[in-house]
């Protein structure tokens, strides 16, 4: 019992120390040598956990589509408005990619590795997954205007999400839109409230 608490530990600092690699340096640049030293793993160790880079970089992406996915399972049970409940996915999500570092390796390898064959590790997939169904509720529970679709309202809230995370980590943003009112010390959460109050008078009339 002791060893296999000591192998499931060893395990999650090799996905913990991966998540920063890939976060940082992306798939193709990211080496081995680099988690394991990461980790304060020996290569041997890592090897005897994962193989290969690409079975980490999966079981990277399988825990950060696990753990969103468990916030948004728990928000889908939530009673009320469900066009709310989208939002609040929404903010979730954007949270999660700030503060967590796998769920945010797991949505960048998304990007960067073809997984077709298994939709599972892909996490815009499964976030679109939980964000379609609960903006169908909003349509029949009239929280979602009459006549807006709820597929492309889903993917209009996940483009949001993708885009207020990256515009906060992109330099000199605040200079593209003309010294307007967003900042880099501005938060993802901070610019996904705004973007909302845009675009909410087109999905929602509460």
């Amino acid at each position: 019992m002791v060893k296999q608490e000591r192998s499931g530990r060893t395990r999650g600092n090799l996905i913990r120390a991966a998540s920063t690699v890939f976060d940082q340096v992306g798939y193709e640049r990211a080496t081995l040598l680099v988690i394991s030293e990461r980790a304060q793993v020996t290569k041997g160790a890592l090897s005897f956990h994962f193989a290969a880079k690409s079975d980490l970089a999966r079981a990277v992406q399988a825990e950060a589509c696990t753990a969103s996915g468990a916030a948004l399972a728990e928000l889908a049970e939530r009673p009320g408005p469900a066009f709310e409940i989208a939002v609040d996915m929404a903010h979730t999500l954007v949270r999660r990619l700030e503060t967590d570092v796998v769920v945010r390796a797991g949505a960048r390898l998304a990007q960067e590795i073809d997984t077709p064959n298994d939709p599972s590790l892909h996490c815009h997939v499964a976030w679109l997954g939980a964000l379609h169904p609960t903006l169908r509720r909003a349509q029949a529970d009239g929280s979602l205007l009459p006549g807006v679709d709820a597929q492309p309202a889903a993917a209009l809230m996940l483009s949001l999400i993708i885009g207020t995370t990256t515009m906060t980590h992109t330099p000199h943003t605040e200079l593209a839109l003309g010294h307007g009112r967003f900042t880099s010390r501005e938060t993802a959460d901070q610019l996904l409230t705004r973007m909302l109050r845009v675009v909410r008078p087109a999905l929602s009339a509460r």
